[in-house]
């Protein structure tokens, strides 16, 4: 593999790595605004010293009218998608099935839950629009993957 090469999938890399912090910390944004102040999230901020600046955020967003989807299934999804960027981001230099192993870990282990939750296997409210929200990025995941792929051996 070349110089320029190396150089390029580092660029990516850290490219995967800041957009899925930033998917991340949208996600919090999100839980920090709209939801119960009760969650840990909010405390954790509390403990930073961040409440008066998050009350006075909180203030102005009052009135908005925030769908559901957006404030409780919607986060779920960025955390997913971006726990995938990130670990294919650490495992940029695997193509290895152990990778995509890890990369699947998290959203597997959502869409298990919420069907459980389903089956009233588990504890909490199902919501067939959480599921979309865990599956979309996996499914985003491999159609890039299967694209590359593709043009990879388009360009052989």
């Amino acid at each position: 593999m070349n110089r320029t090469h190396l150089h390029v999938k580092r660029n990516r890399a850290s490219i995967e790595v800041v957009s899925g912090v930033i998917l991340l910390l949208s996600g919090c944004v999100i839980y920090i605004l709209f939801r119960s102040k009760s969650l840990n999230i909010y405390q954790w901020c509390c403990a930073l010293g961040l409440t008066g600046l998050i009350d006075n955020y909180r203030g102005v967003v009052h009135d908005w009218n925030v769908s559901d989807v957006v404030k409780y299934s919607l986060p779920d999804g960025i955390y997913c998608a971006a726990y995938i960027l990130i670990v294919d981001a650490i495992w940029h230099r695997e193509y290895g099935i152990q990778k995509y192993i890890v990369i699947s870990l998290v959203p597997i282990v959502a869409i298990g839950c919420e069907v459980l939750q389903g089956l009233n296997l588990i504890r909490g409210t199902f919501d067939v629009l959480d599921l979309v929200c865990y599956a979309l990025p996996p499914l985003v995941y491999v159609c890039i993957i299967k694209y590359k792929n593709n043009n990879k051996k388009q360009q052989v």
